[in-house]
């Protein structure tokens, strides 16, 4: 008799006789761990304190210090504003206006009301600089005049007459010189003006002088000053033909300001821009003549006013006619 009991399925044992059943404790040697220590079904790991899957935090929130997921974008609310250059005029860091809508249409009536309004929401510079230039032009002509006259007293003393080469030489120099640092002059008007039209602060006093692409400036200013001298040679008409280039070139110091062209190409837009407009513009420049006549009546005083007017007017034509950005008027 075997030591054994048969097994079997046929004596009701294990079906499965050369298996060993899982259910038993095994013994040393039998090649299997002992129970316990197989993780639980279904392959997953233990728990604890893992991510979600797909590594994204919860909602509300990355508890836990675990990563945001990928994509690098801001959180809702966090976008830069759109992209625009108007708001940065020139990077001249006013940053963004509100912008008022652009009438299309050049109307005299509103360019004037537009430069009153800006001057009369910033007084204090624009009359500080109108005054300071009025000033200069002022002690500029009695210097000329007492220079002329002081020279022509001693010519006569000594029983001469003044040479009147000396004198024309120096008129044409002094009238250059005049000319020239007048230019500069017109452009610390413009960029003021510049900055009324489109930046939401006012411009400082110090803000007019921080001009920009100044050689250019200085190729614009030898150019007029050369129209300027050699057209005063030619009596009435050169007159005539310096009003003219005076309305044509009207732009140029705008256009060289604002957009940082070079000289050349700066005439060529005024010219270009005058001529498609030119009845507007003629109107306006008109407009502004009468009005700057009116202020000088008063001994030059009313100029105070008229001349900042004047020069933000321009510039409202500019920014109406080329469809530029324009701010409301305070």
């Amino acid at each position: 008799m075997s030591e054994n009991p048969p097994n079997g399925p046929q004596y009701g044992g294990d079906p499965n006789p050369d298996q060993p059943d899982l259910n038993k404790p095994q013994t040393p040697g039998s090649g299997y761990p002992p129970p316990g220590g197989y993780p639980p079904p279904g392959g997953y790991p233990p728990p604890g304190n893992y991510p979600p899957p797909g590594n994204y935090p919860p909602q509300g929130g990355a508890p836990g210090g675990y990563p945001p997921p990928p994509g690098n974008y801001p959180p809702p609310g966090g976008y830069p504003p759109p992209p625009g250059n108007y708001g940065n005029y020139g990077n001249q860091g006013y940053g963004q206006a509100p912008m008022a809508p652009n009438p299309g249409r050049l109307d005299v009536g509103a360019a004037l009301s537009y430069g009153f309004d800006k001057f009369k929401a910033n007084v204090g510079p624009w009359l500080g600089l109108t005054a300071i230039v009025l000033a200069v032009g002022v002690v500029a002509f009695v210097v000329t005049f007492a220079s002329t006259f002081a020279a022509a007293m001693d010519a006569g003393n000594r029983g001469e007459t003044l040479d009147v080469g000396t004198f024309s030489i120096l008129s044409i120099l002094l009238t250059a010189v005049a000319t020239f640092v007048g230019y500069f002059v017109n452009a610390a008007f413009v960029r003021g003006a510049l900055d009324e039209t489109v930046g939401p602060q006012k411009p400082t006093f110090g803000r007019f002088f921080q001009l920009t692409n100044v050689p250019q400036l200085a190729v614009l200013a030898v150019i007029w000053t050369v129209v300027t001298v050699v057209l005063g040679f030619i009596p009435f008409l050169g007159t005539v033909l310096q009003i003219v280039v005076g309305v044509l070139t009207a732009f140029t110091l705008t256009f060289a300001l604002d957009r940082n062209l070079a000289a050349l190409d700066a005439i060529k837009a005024s010219v270009d821009l005058v001529v498609k407009n030119f009845g507007p513009v003629i109107l306006l420049i008109l407009a502004l003549a009468a009005i700057n006549i009116v202020g000088a009546i008063p001994c030059g005083l009313g100029l105070l006013v008229t001349v900042p007017v004047s020069v933000i007017a321009l510039n409202y034509a500019y920014r109406v006619l080329t469809g530029g950005p324009l701010s409301f008027a305070r």
